[in-house]
C-alpha cells in the first residue's frame, strides 16, 4: 500500500534515503512546503545544507520564522551538542520541544525533519543510532506529527543501512510514501540482537 507524499498522517516514522543534495531537496523541500502551505508546524535540523538555503528553496518568509511556524537548528546545536552523538539528549531534545509545541496548541499537525548526514563526519556507537530510531516509533505516534529521518546513501556503511531498514515503518522513495516490509519494532529488533 503506498499514498503520495502529501499524504503524511499524524504517526508516521519516514525514512528518506538519498543520493546527494538534488535526492534530498527533492524529498526535504516538498515536505515542508506541503507543511508551510497547511499550516503545519515545520521543525527542521539539518546537517549537509545551510538552513537559509533550505528557507529560499521552500519560498520560507522571515515571517514563518519570527510568526514560529518554521524551526530550524543545525547537527552542532542538536544531534553533536557535546561533540559527539548521545541518543539520550537528542531524545530529550526531540520530547521537550513536541511536548512544548502539543502544549502552546497553535499548531494541529507538525512536520519533523532530522537529516543524518553528520554520522559521516562523527561515527556514533551503531547501536546508539539504532536504539534512537527504535524510539522515534513510539514517539511519533504520540503526538500529531510526521517524522522525517534523511540519511544520504553516499555516508552510510552498509551494516547500518540494514539496521535503518528495520527501524522505519515507512520509506520516503520517488515522491511516495510506502510501508516498509522489512521494519521490526523495537522489542523485535532489540531480541534479534540478543
Amino acid at each position: 500500500m503506498s499514498a503520495t507524499a502529501t499524504e503524511f498522517v499524524p504517526g508516521d516514522h519516514v525514512c528518506g534515503f538519498y543520493y546527494g543534495e538534488d535526492e534530498r531537496d527533492a524529498m526535504l523541500l516538498p515536505f515542508l512546503r506541503e507543511g508551510l502551505a497547511g499550516g503545519d508546524k515545520c521543525l527542521v535540523v539539518v546537517d549537509s545544507a545551510a538552513p537559509e538555503d533550505v528557507i529560499a528553496g521552500i519560498g520560507g518568509t522571515e515571517d514563518s520564522l519570527a510568526s514560529g511556524q518554521l524551526e530550524f537548528y543545525d547537527a552542532d546545536q542538536t544531534y553533536l551538542s557535546t561533540g559527539e552523538f548521545d541518543a539520550d539528549r537528542m531524545i530529550s531534545f526531540w520530547e521537550d520541544r513536541a511536548r512544548g509545541i502539543a502544549e502552546e496548541g497553535r499548531f494541529s499537525f507538525s512536520r519533523l525533519v532530522g537529516e543524518m548526514s553528520w554520522l559521516e563526519r562523527v561515527p556514533p556507537p551503531r547501536g546508539s543510532v539504532v536504539r534512537y530510531e527504535s524510539w522515534a516509533d513510539g514517539f511519533a505516534a504520540r503526538y500529531a506529527q510526521t517524522v522525517l529521518c534523511l540519511y544520504d546513501l553516499r555516508r552510510l556503511g552498509s551494516g547500518i543501512l540494514m539496521d535503518l531498514m528495520r527501524t522505519h515503518p515507512k520509506l520516503l522513495l520517488g515522491g511516495l510514501v510506502l510501508e516498509n516490509p522489512h521494519h521490526i519494532s523495537a522489542d523485535e529488533f532489540n531480541a534479534a540482537r540478543d
